[in-house]
């Protein structure tokens, strides 16, 4: 990222107090508070497709089939009774 972007936007009263509040009664700033608010947001909503290790079809391939049946005796090391 090359130097720094500025956002500004308008809040209503109310919301504006709920946010100061909640981000004093954190320790955090506005400024602060306003920025982990934007990345937890994108971060949930943003488009990931891009990422390898969110698509299924190139980190997972259809290979061999298994028998969950043996998974318990497996994992647990459980003989069926």
């Amino acid at each position: 990222m090359h130097g720094k972007k500025v956002i500004q936007t308008e809040l209503d009263p109310a919301v504006y107090s709920f946010v100061l509040r909640t981000a004093e009664s954190k320790g955090l700033s506005l400024k602060e508070a306003a920025r982990t608010a934007l990345a937890e947001w994108a971060a949930r909503e943003g488009d990931l497709s891009w990422d390898p290790l969110f698509d299924m079809s190139k980190t997972f391939s259809a290979g061999k089939r298994t028998d969950a049946s043996k998974v318990d005796s497996v994992v647990y090391r459980r003989r069926k009774p």
